[in-house]
C-alpha cells in the first residue's frame, strides 16, 4: 500500500530538474524527489490522450514510485543484450524515459492540495494500519479459499482504496474474523491483531471523519486540473511499469520481481545467486 507523503513546495511553478538520491530508503518512507516542470510537458500530450475509462486514481508515494521505476530501468539497460538475445522487441527509448515521467508525476502530484485531514498523527497510525490492513486481508483471502469465509465478502472488503478505505477496511476485517473466527489455530493472524485492527481502525475514523464536520470544500476547477493530470501521469508510469514487467518476464521468468520491483514495493528481492559448484576430488587410495 502506499503511504502518504508530503507534497515539495517550490518558489517557482517551473522549477527546473534537480540532482536525486540514488539510494532507495525503504523503511520507512520514501526519500524526497524534485519533480520537473518540464517532465510535465514531455508527457502532457499522452497524459491528455488517454480515455476517461482508462485513467487510474493515484493513491500512491510518487517519490517511492520514482526510486522503483530508476531500479527497473537500471536493471533492464544493464540485461540489454540478454533481452536483446530473447528476440522481445523492446522501445529502448521508452525505457530510457521512464525517470522523466516518474518526475513529471512527482511535480504534479506536489501541485495537488494536501488532504487536511492528514495530519502527522493520521499518517503514523496508517503507516501501523496499512500493513495491519494486508496481514488480515490476505489471511481472509487464505481461509475463504476453504470456506472459513465469503470470497465476495473479502474481495469487496479489498477493493478498499485511500486511507478512508484503510480505516473502514481494518474494522470490517476485525469484525470478520471475529464473526467467523479466522484467527488462532490454523490463522496467520492472532486475537491480539484483530482487536487492535478495529480500535485502529476505530480510532483512525474518528480523526479523518469527526463528528460534527461539516462537508468538505469542493475543489476549484484548479485544483481539480491538477488532480486530473496526477491521475493521468500516474496512470502512464503504471502502463510504463506493466511493459518492463514483460520485459523483465522474457528475461528472467518468474524471478523478475528480484530485477524490476513494483513501484510501491518497499523492498527490493534479492537476486538468486547460484550455489557455485564444488570442485572435484580426485579418489584416493
Amino acid at each position: 500500500m502506499a503511504r502518504p507523503v508530503t507534497s515539495t513546495r517550490k518558489k517557482s511553478p517551473v522549477a527546473p530538474k534537480r540532482r536525486v538520491s540514488s539510494v532507495i530508503d525503504v523503511e520507512p518512507d520514501a526519500p524526497e524527489v524534485e519533480g520537473s516542470a518540464d517532465a510535465v510537458e514531455l508527457f502532457r500530450t499522452r497524459a491528455d490522450a488517454l480515455r476517461p475509462a482508462d485513467v487510474l486514481r493515484c493513491h500512491a508515494d510518487p517519490h517511492l514510485a520514482y526510486h522503483n521505476a530508476v531500479l527497473g530501468r537500471s536493471a533492464l539497460l544493464e540485461a540489454r543484450a540478454e533481452i536483446d538475445a530473447t528476440g522481445f522487441r523492446v522501445d529502448w527509448a521508452r525505457v530510457q524515459g521512464v525517470e522523466s515521467l516518474a518526475q513529471a508525476l512527482v511535480y504534479a502530484a506536489s501541485r495537488v492540495p494536501a488532504d487536511p485531514r492528514i495530519t502527522g498523527e493520521v499518517r503514523a497510525m496508517l503507516r501501523e494500519a496499512r500493513p495491519l490492513r494486508e496481514l488480515l486481508l490476505s489471511n481472509a483471502h487464505t481461509l475463504s479459499l476453504i470456506g472459513r469465509c465469503s470470497p465476495a465478502e473479502v474481495a469487496r472488503i479489498g477493493r478498499g482504496r485511500g486511507f478512508v478505505d484503510a480505516a473502514t477496511d481494518l474494522v470490517d476485517l476485525a469484525v470478520l474474523h471475529t464473526d467467523r473466527d479466522l484467527f488462532g489455530t490454523g490463522s496467520a493472524v492472532t486475537a491480539a491483531q484483530v482487536k487492535r485492527a478495529k480500535a485502529l481502525g476505530t480510532d483512525l475514523l474518528k480523526k479523518i471523519r469527526p463528528a460534527g464536520a461539516g462537508r468538505a470544500r469542493t475543489r476549484t476547477s484548479g485544483q481539480l486540473f491538477a488532480v486530473a493530470l496526477r491521475d493521468r501521469l500516474w496512470t502512464l508510469l503504471v502502463q510504463t511499469s506493466e511493459y518492463f514487467e514483460r520485459i523483465a518476464g522474457a528475461r528472467w521468468g518468474r524471478d523478475l520481481g528480484a530485477h524490476v520491483p513494483r513501484l510501491q514495493a518497499r523492498y527490493v528481492a534479492k537476486k538468486r545467486t547460484k550455489k557455485p559448484a564444488e570442485k572435484p576430488v580426485a579418489p584416493t587410495g
